[in-house]
């Protein structure tokens, strides 16, 4: 299937909307990645990596507003919804760590939900509910909207695996570790109170988790 392709980012006019300092931001990230830290361009998301108009890669920091959004996308993302085997391998959680922010300024976002995607022309399943052979399609979207007049810090959309939640990523040249604050953590998930987070989670999800 063929997904919409972005405009030229000057005719690009998306709903903003604002992530108020001292919000929550959960991120599950590598032991070797800083909390506050940004990724420079390495792997493949949905909408990652991608280039601004200077040519350099835009680094970018993806979370969530709650430790079930943030677990979803990351640990249990590869988890199938279809079928009876819906479990997940313990080993996988040792090198995975929990962090809280929270950015000390305002955040400008691009509203990819609601009314948001339909001022785009877009719907969920063109940039949200896509799989990830269709990756550089709607990293192609991020890079328009990166370089349209608003001006943004990120992207905030409808968690695709857990959509009780929000998820966002941030633009790393517009935001900087300087701009958020670690509340609390690294907090390992393979044991102690991390462990306990994933249980509950992976319980709620009806995820086996296989030791």
């Amino acid at each position: 299937m063929a997904l919409p392709a972005p405009p030229e980012p000057e005719r690009l006019d998306p709903l903003v909307s604002e992530w108020a300092a001292g919000r929550l931001l959960v991120r599950v990230h590598r032991h070797e990645s800083a909390p506050t830290s940004f990724n420079p361009g390495g792997g493949r998301g949905r909408f990652h990596p991608f280039a601004a108009r200077s040519g350099s890669v835009v680094p970018t920091l993806y979370a969530a507003d709650s430790v079930d959004g943030a677990l979803s996308e990351t640990a249990f993302r590869a988890v199938p919804v279809h079928g009876t085997v819906r479990s997940f391998p313990a080993s996988r959680l040792e090198p995975l760590r929990l962090s809280v922010l929270v950015p000390n300024r305002d955040l400008r976002l691009a509203a990819l939900y609601g009314h948001g995607l339909r001022r785009l022309g877009l719907l969920r399943r063109d940039v949200i509910d896509t799989e990830a052979a269709h990756y550089g399609e709607t990293a192609a979207w991020a890079a328009a909207l990166h370089a349209a007049p608003s001006a943004l810090d990120g992207l905030e959309w409808v968690s695709r695996q857990h959509d009780a939640s929000r998820a966002v990523v941030l633009f790393g040249d517009r935001v900087t570790a300087g701009d958020l604050t670690l509340r609390e953590g690294p907090i390992p998930l393979d044991r102690g109170p991390g462990w306990d987070l994933v249980l509950e989670a992976a319980e709620a999800a009806g995820i086996v988790i296989v030791i």
